[in-house]
């Protein structure tokens, strides 16, 4: 495969993601169709078949990215600080066109249960932690990680009006003293 392929791929792919993202603002998910992304895209539908099965693996793959960037941020969860948190609202104003999109989907997302599971996982094999409080962790961290879904959510509805080391403080200060 020559560069060139491998670039024209990449471009078709990444059209694809951005008129679903596009389209997504304004549609409600189960009223997009195949059809209309390749329309808002300028691509066949023979083109998006190469690239995605259908509209699910269309939103896994697009929400994959995405994951692994917020994960990367936090170190895959070794890394819950102030400095941390601020990459969090930079990175979600930095991705708005696909947070505002994402943060509405009225359903646990792969990418949300994936990751829950893996907190869950992680916290079964850390030694230190007493294993009569691991689902008790993981109910906090839970609710912790619906929290920041929410403030994300309203942040960007209100246009990122705050800095992101602002509403990193607002998160930090809201739970400072609390168990996580």
């Amino acid at each position: 495969m020559n560069i060139k392929n491998n670039l024209r791929y990449k471009a078709s792919s990444e059209k694809i993601e951005t008129a679903f993202l596009t389209l997504i603002l304004n549609h409600k998910y189960e009223d997009i169709t195949t059809s209309q992304i390749c329309k808002q895209a300028g691509v066949n539908r023979s083109t998006f078949y190469c690239h995605y099965n259908d509209i699910n693996d269309l939103i896994i793959k697009i929400e994959g990215k995405f994951a692994k960037g917020m994960a990367s941020i936090f170190n895959y969860g070794e890394r819950q600080t102030h400095e941390a948190f601020v990459e969090m609202f930079t990175f979600v104003r930095d991705n708005k066109y696909f947070y505002r999109a994402f943060l509405n989907i009225p359903y646990a997302t792969l990418a949300e249960t994936n990751t829950k599971l893996e907190v869950l996982e992680n916290i079964g094999k850390n030694s230190q932690i007493d294993k009569s409080k691991t689902m008790a962790i993981y109910y906090r961290a839970s609710f912790f990680g619906a929290g920041i879904k929410e403030m994300c959510r309203l942040w960007l509805e209100n246009d990122c009006k705050e800095t992101p080391e602002q509403m990193a403080s607002l998160l930090i200060e809201e739970y400072k003293n609390r168990e996580c």
